[in-house]
């Protein structure tokens, strides 16, 4: 993995962004790493395992609010008494 300062990724964007469309750079500023730049398929890849991860714990939630009576009614007046429209 490549490793830039953010002088350097600053001085150089052109090869920077060549560099990042290849492989992810890790950018540094005052030797912290601060950020990434990644390619836009890598950028992807972990889009959709976070929206799945997301996907699995609003089953599982649904499931266990179902399992303890929960109900889309119930919920309903729940979510109009905190934001009655």
């Amino acid at each position: 993995m490549i490793t830039m300062s953010s002088t350097e990724a600053r001085a150089n964007f052109g090869d920077f962004l060549d560099k990042g469309s290849r492989e992810p750079v890790i950018v540094k500023r005052q030797n912290r790493e601060v950020g990434a730049f990644v390619p836009m398929a890598d950028w992807e890849k972990l889009r959709k395992m976070r929206m799945k991860e997301l996907d699995d714990l609003v089953k599982a939630a649904s499931k266990e609010a179902a399992t303890n009576g929960l109900t889309e009614e119930i919920l309903n007046e729940i979510l109009a008494e905190i934001n009655p429209s």
